[in-house]
């Protein structure tokens, strides 16, 4: 075995130490650079898929004389669960959707804004929004604040903090907090949205209803998504209940568990909606 001589070691020794240097000092590619604005979580970090209950990829609005009952029982709390979230959040939404195709400047805070107008389809509304990003590096953060002004809003928004929120460096989890916006004056917290959308066919949103002196206060609605596995569930803090429904977006099948419908016994539908037995576990 041949000995390697002195200058060889040293040359192979300097070698190793310069590929190591490179390496640690390599970017890491989801850190953003210096005066790069932070990139805007997915608009999905905002908003659930629920069109499976009015586009099912079965037969459920085909006639038949089997019965849908168990389908139709989850389709209704559905609509209506859905036409809450809406109403608290389909604005704010709509308003950061836009962000999404809008160029950020960076300004004299040190902040990117987002700066564009928004007005809602029926032309009511028109809001003045100031969306600010930065980065909060001790933590691998970005910051979010979204400011609005509407005068004809009731009462008037100025400047008015609607909701706030962090995104972890790569967006793939983060949280939204909304304020109240009858009260203006006084930021009240009255809805969180904490959500999780690690890839296309994974994601989490807990939307927690965080309005102290509201009769639904600690109530909660989880909706997530596992590949082609879809599951709503709503917790009831009053009665410490907890509800699910549960669908396959692709074959169709499904079933609900919800304390007013049959007692509370799994009840489930095949591809077609129709009802079945539920399959053992």
């Amino acid at each position: 075995m041949h000995k390697l001589s002195k200058s060889r070691i040293l040359v192979l020794f300097l070698t190793v130490v310069f590929l190591f240097s490179i390496l640690g000092c390599e970017k890491d590619l989801t850190e953003p650079e210096e005066n790069e604005a932070p990139a805007l979580p997915p608009v999905e970090s905002m908003q659930m898929d629920l069109s499976f209950f009015t586009n099912p990829p079965g037969q459920a609005l085909a006639k038949t004389t089997l019965s849908k009952q168990n389908f139709v029982a989850a389709a209704g709390r559905v609509v209506i669960i859905n036409a809450v979230v809406i109403l608290a959040s389909v604005v704010p939404t709509a308003i950061f959707a836009i962000a999404l195709s809008q160029p950020p400047v960076l300004q004299s805070d040190g902040k990117f804004h987002w700066i564009y107008t928004y007005t809602t389809p029926n032309g009511v509304h028109t809001y003045s929004v100031d969306l600010a990003g930065w980065i909060d590096m001790p933590n691998t953060e970005a910051v979010w604040d979204v400011y609005v002004t509407n005068t004809s809003h009731e009462p008037p928004l100025n400047n008015f903090l609607w909701y706030q929120g962090r995104s972890k460096i790569g967006n793939k989890q983060g949280w939204w907090l909304f304020h109240h916006d009858d009260y203006p004056d006084s930021l009240v917290d009255v809805l969180k949205i904490d959500w999780q959308v690690p890839d296309f066919t994974h994601s989490e949103l807990t939307f927690s209803n965080v309005w102290e002196t509201s009769e639904d206060y600690g109530d909660s609605l989880k909706y997530s998504v596992d590949n082609t596995d879809d599951y709503l569930t709503y917790y009831d803090a009053s009665k410490s209940q907890t509800n699910t429904i549960f669908w396959d977006s692709q074959t169709g099948a499904g079933f609900i568990e919800w304390f007013d419908y049959k007692e509370w016994v799994k009840s489930c539908w095949d591809n077609d909606q129709n009802d079945i037995e539920c399959p053992p576990m």
